[in-house]
């Protein structure tokens, strides 16, 4: 039986000559991306399917934390799933704990002649083929949050597994589609409060940390005794801009196209100027700390977008090329993978 992709030619653990081929992409342009993980590297993968699939914006946003190779696809493609078996069991947890730590994307090497029983008892669109066969294994791609909205609208084995695995389920940190799926199928989940879940919501604490800034920003200006303006206009101009300013710094760090990413670090320097044009009208000078402040918004943009692009074609290029590896050993022994154990139920 073909060994499990992730391990060493023999059968186990990676040796030491092959841990040297993970320092091809140890580098920092790729460094925490999908490319750490053994499996990415292990074959030729459909980078724009891969990305499709994890809802990603851009290839560099593939980390290993919203991608995983769970071995449970492996044993379903070889056995099966059984009611009631070891393997059911399995991917009940696998797939309760990639929903409650959103993990986008499941990535894995099945072999070819049992992709098609795969595929039957997952569903013929949940599996998608996503790079080219390699020694027998073929590479597929699902994601979770897929699977879990068919088979919550599935058949009723189907609806009474997704029951039994999201119990417990905690929706203070899953996606609002996963909470609904698991709703849909009236599993016992762990019910937050709307404003407890929005508590969690980086934009919703970005947002609220910013204006709460420009409510005080304009308070020492009061004690300015060159500017002659009105400190409760500077106070109001604070307020308005608040709201466009996080959002443009949000759009220039994770912006899903160019343009938005470009409008983002515009609105970034307009928003942040604004109030000091007021008390540039009437006020003698302006620090020199916000001209600095604007030339690193305008800067650092440059740099950001620069880097993301390296990024995006370093993860790219990596996901497209299979990295080598090493002959296996005259006379090393390739052990036999034992049948995931069932329970008595199933046999």
């Amino acid at each position: 039986m073909p060994r499990r992709p992730g391990l060493g030619h023999n059968g186990l653990a990676p040796s030491a000559d092959e841990r040297l081929h993970v320092r091809v992409n140890s580098n920092l342009i790729t460094l925490r991306s999908i490319l750490d993980l053994d499996i990415a590297r292990r074959f030729e993968w459909d980078a724009a399917l891969v990305v499709e699939l994890s809802g990603v914006d851009r290839p560099g946003d593939l980390s290993p934390r919203v991608a995983e190779d769970p071995g449970v696809l492996y044993d379903i493609a070889s056995q099966g799933i059984a009611p009631g078996s070891a393997i059911e069991r399995a991917l009940s947890h696998e797939l309760h704990d990639a929903i409650q730590r959103r993990c986008r994307l499941w990535m894995a090497g099945i072999p070819t002649g049992h992709l098609d029983r795969l595929r039957s008892e997952l569903g013929e669109g949940i599996v998608h083929v996503a790079g080219a066969p390699d020694e027998g294994l073929t590479p597929v791609a699902l994601a979770p949050l897929e699977l879990l909205k068919a088979w919550s609208q599935g058949s009723d084995r189907q609806r009474a597994f997704i029951r039994k695995s999201m119990a417990g389920l905690d929706t203070l940190t899953t996606s609002s589609t996963a909470t609904w799926a698991a709703r849909q199928v009236r599993a016992p989940i762990i019910e937050r409060s709307f404003f407890l879940r929005l508590c969690r919501n980086p934009k919703f604490i970005a947002y609220v940390v910013v204006l709460a800034y420009s409510l005080i920003r304009a308070v020492p200006v009061m004690y300015v005794p060159h500017f002659k303006g009105n400190w409760r206009v500077l106070w109001a101009i604070d307020i308005i801009t608040a709201i466009p300013y996080t959002w443009g710094i949000i759009e220039m760090v994770s912006g899903q196209r160019l343009w938005h990413r470009v409008i983002g670090a515009i609105t970034t320097a307009v928003t942040f100027f604004a109030p000091y044009v007021y008390f540039l009208m009437y006020g003698r000078h302006a620090p020199l700390s916000v001209w600095l402040v604007v030339a690193a918004i305008f800067f650092s943009a440059i740099f950001l977008e620069v880097y993301r692009t390296m990024r995006d074609s370093a993860v790219r290029r990596g996901l497209a090329r299979r990295c080598p590896r090493p002959r296996r050993r005259a006379g090393a022994h390739q052990p036999v993978r034992r049948a995931a154990p069932q329970d008595s139920s199933a046999r």
